[in-house]
């Protein structure tokens, strides 16, 4: 069974508003977990926009967030680990160029990543170059059974621009798949005989299916999905299977769709907020479901709205400081077993931007920063990296030519709440005897 899927072609919508915060207060109940950053890496260039736009979770000790350097312009393909202890870059095949568009694993060892124009697979060991499609087209999703079967789609109705079509891994070839596979905008699988996905269209779009030997379209979605522009699918059991979008098909004025297959029925939920475009969504484990959008008006957020089991809407807004000016998350990926997950985006700052990974109570996380940038001697860089321990201290350390030279502790003095921000005061400590402090406030970045 796959594990977890592909993030939005794009870095994820982006809102302007300018806030104060690296992680936004919480909207739902006060005793709820907040969303917090975990870890921010510039790629390249102060100008360079980096960016994750997938996010995948095997396990606690594993995950994988991948993006670009530079989306949206010339960039190359990143990839971010998570070892079950901090997040650490890891590379990926030379010779590639673009973004990483969509990924997705059976296990630990079967993580599958696709770009423009070729896919990747992680052994367990190392990455290679699993595929490459001398034609054009954008791939859009990436399904993963098992080591030996794996789809990937790649579907032009929804952007306009040329896909890539449908293509089926069975282990030793590739087979491009025809018919209905080959308008599949995303996918999501339980088994090889049980394959849950949407097409996209001006109209809306539709659910599909696969039974291990051809896909049907499944009418009975249509009622709970009318009037709603299809943008995501999530299959968790043959009796969890959700899709998402937003209604009216234009988008003016319109609310966030989820409808939702018990096995029986189809029943439609929409969220009392206006939004302008839903990314890539995760369950809560806890049969509810965690969805990235940005909201709509004169000053748009982004907001990660909450579905409850017992149908109950909450959202809690991410926000960020300065210089970052504008934030947005992409993709969610639940840590299989647990009610903790991870999300990818970037948050825009006044030159460039930052991709970004995001944190919803994983224990014992630590925030880090790191900036991959040449030094003016094009022989010799510098990197900046930032951890920070939920107790509230931060130590900062300055590396030159992978030599570090200085290293400031830094702890929480004062946090401020207002009604849509916090301000965060810091007072350096001595460095050999910096400790957390006894209590830390609820509202802080790190809590």
């Amino acid at each position: 069974m796959q594990i977890a899927r592909r993030a939005g072609v794009v870095l994820g919508s982006v809102s302007a508003a300018v806030a104060t915060m690296a992680a936004g207060l919480p909207a739902q109940a006060a005793d709820a977990p907040p969303w917090q950053i975990a870890a921010t890496v510039h790629y390249g260039p102060s100008d360079y926009a980096s960016g994750y736009t997938a996010v995948v979770a095997s396990g606690r000790t594993d995950a994988w967030a991948f993006g670009g350097t530079n989306p949206g312009g010339t960039s190359a393909p990143t990839a971010e680990r998570w070892t079950g202890k901090r997040w650490a870059s890891w590379a990926l095949p030379s010779g590639l160029s673009g973004f990483i568009v969509a990924a997705a694993a059976s296990s630990a060892s079967n993580v599958w990543a696709v770009g423009d124009g070729y896919a990747l697979r992680w052994d367990g060991t190392r990455w290679t170059v699993a595929k490459t499609w001398s034609q054009a087209g954008q791939a859009t999703s990436v399904a993963v059974i098992s080591p030996s079967n794996v789809w990937v789609f790649g579907s032009s109705s929804f952007s306009g621009a040329t896909g890539l079509g449908g293509w089926h891994f069975t282990g030793h070839t590739w087979v491009r798949a025809t018919g209905l596979a080959s308008a599949i905008y995303r996918a999501s699988p339980i088994t090889r005989h049980n394959i849950w996905a949407i097409t996209v269209s001006p109209h809306g779009g539709s659910v599909v299916r696969y039974d291990g030997h051809s896909w049907a379209r499944v009418p009975a979605a249509d009622a709970a999905l009318a009037g709603t522009q299809l943008n995501d699918v999530l299959a968790v059991s043959p009796d969890n299977v959700w899709v998402s979008g937003i209604s009216p098909v234009s988008g003016v004025g319109g609310h966030l769709v989820l409808a939702h297959w018990n096995g029986q029925r189809w029943k439609r939920f929409v969220s009392p907020w206006s939004v302008q475009q839903p990314e890539r969504f995760a369950t809560d484990g806890a049969h509810g479901v965690w969805i990235p959008a940005v909201t709509e008006g004169d000053s748009p957020a982004t907001w990660i709205l909450h579905l409850s089991s017992a149908g109950v809407w909450t959202r809690t807004q991410i926000t960020v400081s300065w210089p970052q000016t504008g934030v947005g998350v992409g993709d969610l990926a639940l840590i299989p077993g647990t009610t903790t997950l991870w999300g990818s985006g970037g948050m825009v700052t006044t030159t460039g931007g930052d991709a970004a990974i995001w944190e919803h109570a994983v224990p014992g996380i630590r925030l880090a920063v790191r900036d991959h940038r040449a030094g003016r001697d094009r022989r010799v860089g510098h990197s900046r990296l930032m951890e920070a321990g939920r107790g509230g201290v931060v130590r900062v350390s300055l590396t030159v030519g992978g030599h570090e030279v200085i290293r400031v502790y830094l702890t929480i003095r004062e946090c401020r709440a207002g009604e849509r921000a916090v301000r965060a005061a810091w007072l350096p400590r001595d460095r050999a005897h910096a400790t957390a402090p006894d209590h830390a406030t609820r509202q802080g970045v790190m809590t």
